[in-house]
């Protein structure tokens, strides 16, 4: 590897990723820390983690069958159901509030929790059906020879249950610091507040950044507790699955339970995918006032009217950040492949609740000096390239397992340098990794709403306009503004699998 194109990597990352959390250590004060010896403090933190876990337990209890049934049995249009499973992700949760508040009762702690669990079981999904992909045939055949399918399931349950653990954590981490959600849902019910929200209010309210900081050091530490054994643990199931003579099996076959199980899939797809989106169609149309396409279609043209500017904004803006990533992520993926101890530095942005990241960038760069790069673009594109390129860097390393040493080895004894070799023999090689890496971080640019909320250029994203706009009345302007966004952060996933010819590798 070459030395000068890992400084300079490691530099870029440091400074759109790692200096905004550094720009906020030295504000807090020992009043600020003495704050978290508070009761009231530590039971609010004890909220948020049971919050979590909740959301968690709820996505792997969906995630983990469904990602198995798609990718390892013979249950009806599972190619199908496994590419809609990923469209949860790809939706901003604020999405399922603005439904799920209308369609239930339901408020409060269940509410965010079956919101959160609806958003993130398919990273469970995901991580389980990568897992699945990776038992070796003869386990399955012993299994079945030994006590037929249920035997084969138990089998293939035991190897890809580390892998679904960890896509569980990932879901933990995504709910303890989401506060849009809560936000939202106590706006519309009763009042519950969580961890994100006491950072939010000691910053903007009490004007205390110092404190902000202080309360947010339990969360990161939580959360680096949680993520690196995740990894960890992901990458010894990974490795533990393929052996020598590996061979992928056919489906298995369910027999009667073929149809139950594609029951038990089309249901979670319904809630998940068809009833949101279906309800904005619905509402965008003019919803019980009257369903009509002429009204429909002027709710599209006033969305666009009015917002054009920010739907340009958002896209142009994740794009350019996920470009911006993906030759940080090939040099730091290929490097971290080889020194897993800096891992913990990697996802560290990931670990620090984003209302905290937003707060670090203005402390950064809300200065005399630099005040027009802090109200312009660049800001907001640097916020989105630190903020995740964690994911982009860890998909590659994750396919630097699979990528065989001697073919770097090849190319160094025919001469090639090492910036050569990582350009034109390992970067082909991880090509689906690198697209997997920028369709992540560019749907989750679009999706960002908590650091958004706070950085002032940020405001201008669409995402922020829907949160704003149905904080004032919720119509059918809201609900074709919301569809806009949708398809714009599933456009380059869908011109991939379209295009591409390859699947998308978007776990490390």
């Amino acid at each position: 590897m070459s030395r000068p194109l890992v400084i300079v990597a490691l530099a870029l990352f440091a400074l759109a990723a790692l200096a905004p959390i550094a720009a906020m250590l030295p504000r807090a004060t020992a009043a600020d820390w003495q704050a978290l010896v508070s009761s009231a403090h530590w039971e609010l933190f004890l909220n948020t983690v049971l919050f979590g876990a909740g959301s968690a337990l709820l996505a792997l209890l969906a995630g983990l069958p469904f990602g198995l049934l798609v990718a390892r049995t013979d249950v009806p249009l599972a190619r199908v159901a496994r590419t809609l499973g990923i469209v949860p992700l790809c939706l901003p949760p604020m999405l399922f509030a603005l439904v799920f508040t209308v369609l239930s009762d339901l408020r409060g702690a269940p509410m965010a929790i079956l919101i959160l669990a609806t958003s993130t079981f398919p990273i469970v999904a995901v991580f389980t059906a990568r897992a699945a992909e990776r038992i070796d045939a003869r386990l399955e055949e012993a299994a079945l020879l030994v006590g037929g399918v249920r035997a084969a399931l138990r089998v293939d349950l035991a190897l890809v249950l580390p892998s679904a653990l960890a896509g569980a954590c990932f879901a933990f981490v995504f709910a303890i610091h989401d506060f849009s959600v809560p936000d939202y849902v106590a706006f519309v019910g009763p009042k519950f507040n969580v961890y994100a929200a006491e950072i939010f209010a000691s910053w903007r309210v009490d004007s205390s950044p110092g404190l902000a900081v202080a309360k947010s050091l339990p969360l990161v530490l939580l959360s680096l507790a949680v993520l690196v054994p995740a990894l960890r643990l992901n990458r010894a199931a990974s490795a533990r699955s393929i052996q020598s003579g590996f061979r992928r099996g056919a489906p298995l076959s369910l027999g009667i339970w073929r149809w139950p199980a594609f029951g038990f899939v089309a249901l979670l797809l319904a809630c998940a995918v068809f009833v949101p989106l279906g309800r904005l169609v619905w509402e965008s149309g003019g919803g019980a006032a009257g369903f009509g396409l002429e009204r429909m279609s002027s709710a599209f043209g006033r969305a666009l009217e009015l917002s054009r500017v920010n739907l340009q904004q958002s896209f142009v803006w994740s794009l350019a950040a996920a470009l911006a990533v993906l030759p940080v992520a090939l040099v730091l993926g290929h490097w971290l492949a080889r020194r897993r101890t800096f891992e913990p530095f990697v996802i560290l942005p990931l670990a620090v609740p984003a209302i905290l990241f937003g707060i670090g960038e203005i402390a950064l760069w809300n200065h005399a000096t630099t005040a027009p790069f802090y109200d312009g673009p660049g800001l907001v594109i640097l916020l989105f390239a630190g903020r995740f390129a964690c994911f982009a860097i860890l998909a590659v390393s994750g396919a630097m397992q699979s990528l065989a040493p001697e073919l770097e080895e090849a190319a160094e004894l025919a001469g090639a340098r090492p910036a050569r070799r990582l350009f034109s023999v390992v970067a082909p090689n991880v090509r689906s990794a690198l697209a997997g890496g920028f369709v992540l971080v560019f749907v989750l640019a679009m999706r960002e709403l908590d650091a958004a909320i706070l950085v002032p250029a940020a405001n201008q994203t669409a995402i922020f306009r829907v949160y704003q706009q149905v904080h004032f009345g919720r119509d059918d302007f809201v609900a074709a503004l919301a569809l806009l966004v949708v398809a714009l952060i599933l456009l380059p996933g869908v011109l991939w699998t379209a295009l591409g010819g390859r699947k998308l590798e978007v776990l490390p």
